[in-house]
């Protein structure tokens, strides 16, 4: 526990960090669904977490992957072309980044949010002082948690050499990320068929932790 910095500078009680990686702790991420392409029909809105963040950011990892659908084009030669909805490696990448460089001070929690069109992660605290935009987009790392940042690269879930970005922007544009002075949101559009009648397969893989307290669809507010 030592060795992971989780204790105050006087040695005798645990700090934030392990607050959050805890067992048992007050705080989840939302995970909002919406019929439309704005929030005014809210279908679905599930809570993660009240646990580790690390189980937590497996569980959301795992509906993730539920809502990222298989699309199926059948082609002139009677042959099936398959694409996801999203890459799925961008959309690791992004919501990795974002639970492990939240700004928790404040005990805001990333938040996902699934439109007809698009998937939205929003961390909470803006980019930290020191790092531009075009120093982040450049992955540069700078982590606003060392802590949280050493006990999720120990667990391979994250390298702390900015690849992460580079990985984001290889399938995406810049554009996708939006800045502002307390939040970052990565916008990922859906990919070319998810409304034009395209089959589509959801996928069943379960997700490597099982969802936790609170994941049966709350009715709170998304945000």
């Amino acid at each position: 526990m030592h060795n992971l910095d989780l204790y105050t500078p006087d040695g005798h009680s645990l700090n934030y960090v392990a607050y959050l990686l805890a067992d048992n702790n007050n705080l989840s991420v939302k995970v909002a669904k919406y019929a439309g392409t704005d929030k005014c029909d809210l279908i679905e809105n599930e809570e993660y977490g009240f646990c580790s963040l690390v189980k937590a950011t497996h569980s959301v990892l795992g509906k993730l992957n539920i809502e990222n659908r298989t699309l199926t084009r059948i082609t002139g030669a009677a042959e099936r072309e398959q694409h996801r909805l999203l890459d799925e490696r961008a959309l690791r990448e992004a919501l990795i980044n974002a639970m492990v460089h939240n700004d928790y001070s404040a005990e805001v929690m990333p938040v996902v949010e699934i439109y007809a069109d698009r998937l939205c992660i929003t961390s909470y605290g803006g980019l930290i002082n020191g790092l531009s935009v075009d120093e982040c987009l450049a992955g540069r790392s700078m982590p606003r948690n060392r802590e949280l940042m050493r006990v999720f690269r120990d667990l391979e879930l994250v390298e702390q050499l900015g690849s992460g970005m580079a990985r984001i922007l290889r399938s995406y544009e810049p554009g996708i990320f939006h800045f502002s002075e307390n939040f970052m949101e990565v916008r990922f559009p859906f990919s070319a068929g998810a409304a034009s009648g395209a089959e589509s397969t959801p996928q069943v893989t379960p997700p490597s932790h099982p969802p936790s307290r609170g994941a049966a669809g709350a009715a709170t507010p998304a945000w």
